[in-house]
């Protein structure tokens, strides 16, 4: 009986460990796709994409997704195939991609639905965020241009 107890918990954290595992090659995956379609750089790991923040004096462009979120992948196949989106991103912001479930990000992100956007400066402060998936692309702009407007005040 403990022999199979000990299985069962071997069992658990090896397909719990490679959940983990598939959700970083997932982001990866998204990571390489999204770049394909002309995103500069995307970031997947908080703490780098803050560093770069700093030293390139942007602000943080967060994208929370999960890989079965439909939305997100419509949001991705949509959102980041317009060419003023693209343009804008890889000039006015460092752009992070974020697993809810399986990235490590600050706790003060509550995030209880995807895709989910935030727009943060430097100092981590939260100047704005979005939930959900916008039909026109054109929203996204005139989020992005209130964001400059707002910044730079």
């Amino acid at each position: 009986m403990k022999t199979l107890i000990v299985i069962l918990v071997l069992i658990g954290f090896i397909s719990c460990s490679n959940q983990k595992e598939e959700s970083k090659s997932d982001i990866q995956k998204i990571n390489t796709m999204t770049t394909m379609l002309g995103i500069n750089k995307i970031y997947i790991n908080y703490k780098e994409a803050l560093e770069v923040a700093k030293r390139s004096n942007k602000p943080i462009f967060i994208l929370f997704i999960t890989k079965p979120c439909r939305w997100c992948r419509k949001l991705k196949e949509t959102t980041f195939r317009d060419e003023e989106i693209v343009k804008r991103l890889n000039s006015d912001f460092v752009v992070l991609l974020l697993d809810k479930n399986y990235s490590e990000y600050p706790s003060k992100y509550n995030i209880t639905a995807v895709p989910n956007l935030y727009i943060i400066n430097k100092e981590e402060e939260i100047f704005t965020s979005i939930v959900g998936y916008h039909k026109n692309p054109h929203d996204y702009i005139k989020w992005f241009d209130y964001v400059k407007v707002e910044l730079s005040n």
